[in-house]
């Protein structure tokens, strides 16, 4: 039968072709119900990682939430050591004139008619509020009925002394305080007032001591530092926010256009419209300073407050409790920071540029000029505007001062001793005028011979200045006399014009506005 075979091997091979292709199909189906398996499995991990709601919850560790605990126990002890001491402020200004500019470009859009005093949400308005729009924020325009104002106050003696921000009762015809148990508005006396670091003290009358809030070392406080503020933002009562000091030591130069006088406390705590006045506490409980003001481009909180240092209230108050007003020490000059330009000129280091010496001032007296430098005060070095403005403030008036200067005129160190003065009341900027009949120079100016009664000449006389200018941003003003050009005496117009042709790069320029003698350091544009 040796026929048969060929036959069964042809039977054999289609039954094995037909295995493999059946093992191979079951093999796909396999594998793509794997793939899918795993697919499947991966989306519904990143939903749970996505959906915290439907994650698995563990434990939190016991260490992570007792330090929570913690903390969060610490802000507590803060609000109800503090708390009580804090006091809600009420100011009342007089009815103001109509302003012949209101409404126009400045002002704020109007409003319905809701309450001319409010600030569109039926709220009354809050001087912190406008203390900001001093400093770029539009400004409302003037209302024409009594305006009610709000604020935050430290208590800080249990007779009743409050202490609070001089631009919240500036002006006020009427002072009412509210407690934090919130029983009625006491009338509040004002003590003394202090603009130079906006600060003012008022006295309440209680039959009872009243919760009295401590001071803190504010020279002790660091940055990264706990910061909590207490106070009433937009009326809401006893109000408690949290952050941290984020810099110490910031210029007044943050508060542009104020006269502030002394270094701030820069804090990411929440800070709004109401809380002036308030306290910025430390961990402890007690206060490192009075919130006074916000950096802000729409009139709120963005992160970033100032507050004023502990030391430095607690030294006005003092001397407000005491007097009733702050007397400085004044040395007549206007002062700036040193330029670089200037400084290697003078091949100095540190120091502090003057900018004007007032005619008649101490500084005058003492022979101290525009462009001169100050490096030392009582053998301490000067580095910074804030300090030396602060070092002189300190010195009472009649008190012999030594100080070391190099002056500008012939790059010499010299000791100067001077007698300090006391502060006398500012004088107004004068008015710029332009004219279009004469081509202006690179500065901006159009001069003329000066001459005086005597029939001598002393520098060039301004006769107009050009609106956008360099000489305007220098606030340059008709009548000034310009004196000399990187120490180049400019007697007449021609050797004005050759000074000015001739100078290039770093500008050294004196001059005298209004019986002062003013110097200006700054670099020439291409």
């Amino acid at each position: 039968m040796p026929e048969d075979k060929p036959f069964r091997s042809k039977m054999k091979r289609p039954a094995a072709y037909l295995i493999a292709i059946v093992l191979a199909a079951l093999l796909s189906v396999a594998i793509f119900a794997g793939a899918q398996f795993l697919a499947a499995k991966r989306v519904n991990q990143t939903a749970l990682l996505d959906n915290p709601a439907s994650a698995e919850v563990k434990p939190a560790p016991d260490a992570g939430i007792s330090q929570l605990k913690q903390t969060s126990e610490g802000f507590r002890y803060v609000a109800k050591v503090v708390g009580p001491a804090v006091v809600n402020i009420k100011s009342t200004k007089g009815v103001k004139k109509p302003n012949k500019m209101a409404g126009r470009g400045r002002g704020r859009p109007m409003q319905p008619p809701q309450g001319e005093d409010d600030d569109g949400g039926g709220n009354p308005r809050d001087p912190f509020f406008d203390f900001f729009e001093r400093f770029g924020h539009p400004l409302a325009p003037e209302q024409q009925q009594p305006q009610t104002s709000l604020g935050s106050g430290i208590i800080i003696d249990k007779k009743g002394y409050v202490v609070t921000n001089n631009h919240v009762i500036e002006d006020s015809s009427e002072i009412l305080v509210s407690l934090s148990n919130d029983k009625g508005d006491l009338k509040a006396k004002l003590i003394g007032t202090d603009p130079k670091t906006d600060l003012a003290v008022l006295k309440i009358e209680s039959s009872k001591d009243l919760p009295v809030a401590e001071w803190a070392d504010s020279d002790q406080v660091e940055v990264g530092d706990w910061a909590i503020a207490i106070g009433s933002p937009f009326d809401l009562r006893q109000t408690v926010t949290v952050g941290i000091v984020s810099a110490k030591g910031r210029s007044s130069n943050v508060l542009a256009g104020a006269e502030y006088v002394g270094e701030l406390i820069q804090t990411d705590a929440a800070i709004n419209p109401g809380n002036s006045g308030g306290p910025l506490c430390t961990l402890d409980g007690k206060v490192m300073g009075v919130n006074t003001a916000i950096y802000t481009r729409s009139g709120g909180y963005m992160g970033i407050g100032f507050a004023i240092p502990s030391n430095l209230a607690k030294d006005v108050v003092n001397k407000l409790k005491t007097d009733g007003k702050i007397v400085r020490g004044w040395l007549g000059v206007y002062i700036q920071p040193l330029d670089p330009g200037l400084a290697k000129d003078l091949g100095v280091k540190d120091g502090v540029g003057i900018h004007e010496v007032i005619d008649g001032s101490p500084a005058a007296t003492a022979g101290l000029k525009a462009g001169d430098v100050v490096v030392e005060v009582e053998d301490k070095k000067v580095t910074e505007v804030s300090q030396l403005q602060r070092i002189i403030s300190n010195f009472k008036p009649g008190q012999k001062v030594h100080m070391k200067v190099v002056a500008y005129a012939d790059k010499k160190t010299r000791n100067v001793t001077v007698k300090i003065g006391e502060v006398p009341d500012a004088d107004k900027n004068p008015s710029k005028v332009a004219q279009e009949d004469e081509t202006p120079d690179k500065l901006g100016l159009i001069v003329g011979e000066n001459k005086g009664k005597d029939g001598r000449t002393e520098g060039v006389v301004v006769q107009a200045v050009q609106p956008g200018s360099i000489a305007e941003q220098l606030e340059l003003s008709q009548g000034d006399i310009i004196l000399s050009i990187n120490r180049k005496q400019t007697n007449s117009p021609d050797a004005y014009k050759k000074a000015i042709a001739s100078a290039k790069g770093l500008i050294n320029l004196q001059l005298r506005q209004k019986g002062r003698v003013r110097f200006f350091s700054f670099n020439m544009p291409d």
